[in-house]
């Protein structure tokens, strides 16, 4: 009767010894989601003919607690705090579709916005662009006219000098041949005789 306990009791011991041998413990910090699947059911145990505790979405994350290795189940911790074991494959360390598309818009409308913003300061500096080309072609237009009006006024000291210069030389001449012939003509003058006075 004693040997048939001890059987018994070697046999359990042997079980558990077993069992914790095929259980993988694991970092509860770790991020670990349900696959894309559409829902898993959570068991009480590591196998499918345990009873059914419910479901979980796909998409949900989940902390891993253990895992057996022989029924290729693992134990979980939900979003809403329950504890099953659910189908090993059905987890996966990725983020879910579902997760990742909320994400994946607020990227897209963020680069949207970004782009808007870009492309509404481009607008801006083709607008100064076009305003500076603007301002540069009614400055070279300016600068050209007071080009040509400095020209012009150039090309007028220059025939006035010259004016001047003839006025000068005109008066110069006339001086010059008025003093010639008024010289001429003292020249042909009759000059007065003295009168000797005698004495008496």
């Amino acid at each position: 009767m004693f040997r048939k306990w001890l059987t018994v009791a070697l046999i359990a011991c042997s079980t558990q010894l077993l069992a914790q041998q095929n259980t993988e413990e694991f970092d509860a910090s770790s991020a670990n989601y349900i696959s894309d699947d559409l829902f898993t059911f959570m068991h009480t145990g590591p196998g499918r003919n345990y009873r059914i505790l419910g479901s979980v979405d796909a998409g949900t994350p989940i902390t891993i607690l253990q895992r057996d290795t022989d029924s290729g189940y693992t134990e979980i911790r939900d979003n809403q705090d329950r504890t099953g074991w659910v189908d090993s494959d059905v987890i996966s360390n990725q983020i879910s579709r579902r997760e990742q598309l909320p994400q994946a818009l607020e990227r897209l409308a963020n680069a949207q916005t970004e782009l808007q913003a870009a492309e509404y300061q481009n607008t801006e500096l083709n607008q100064q662009l076009n305003d500076s080309r603007q301002q540069i072609a009614r400055l070279t237009s300016q600068v050209e006219e007071q080009t040509q009006e400095l020209n012009r006024v150039k090309q007028q000291l220059e025939n006035a000098s010259k004016d001047e210069m003839f006025m000068w030389f005109t008066r110069g001449g006339m001086v010059a041949g008025a003093g010639i012939l008024l010289g001429i003509i003292l020249t042909y003058l009759p000059k007065k005789r003295r009168r000797n006075n005698e004495w008496a």
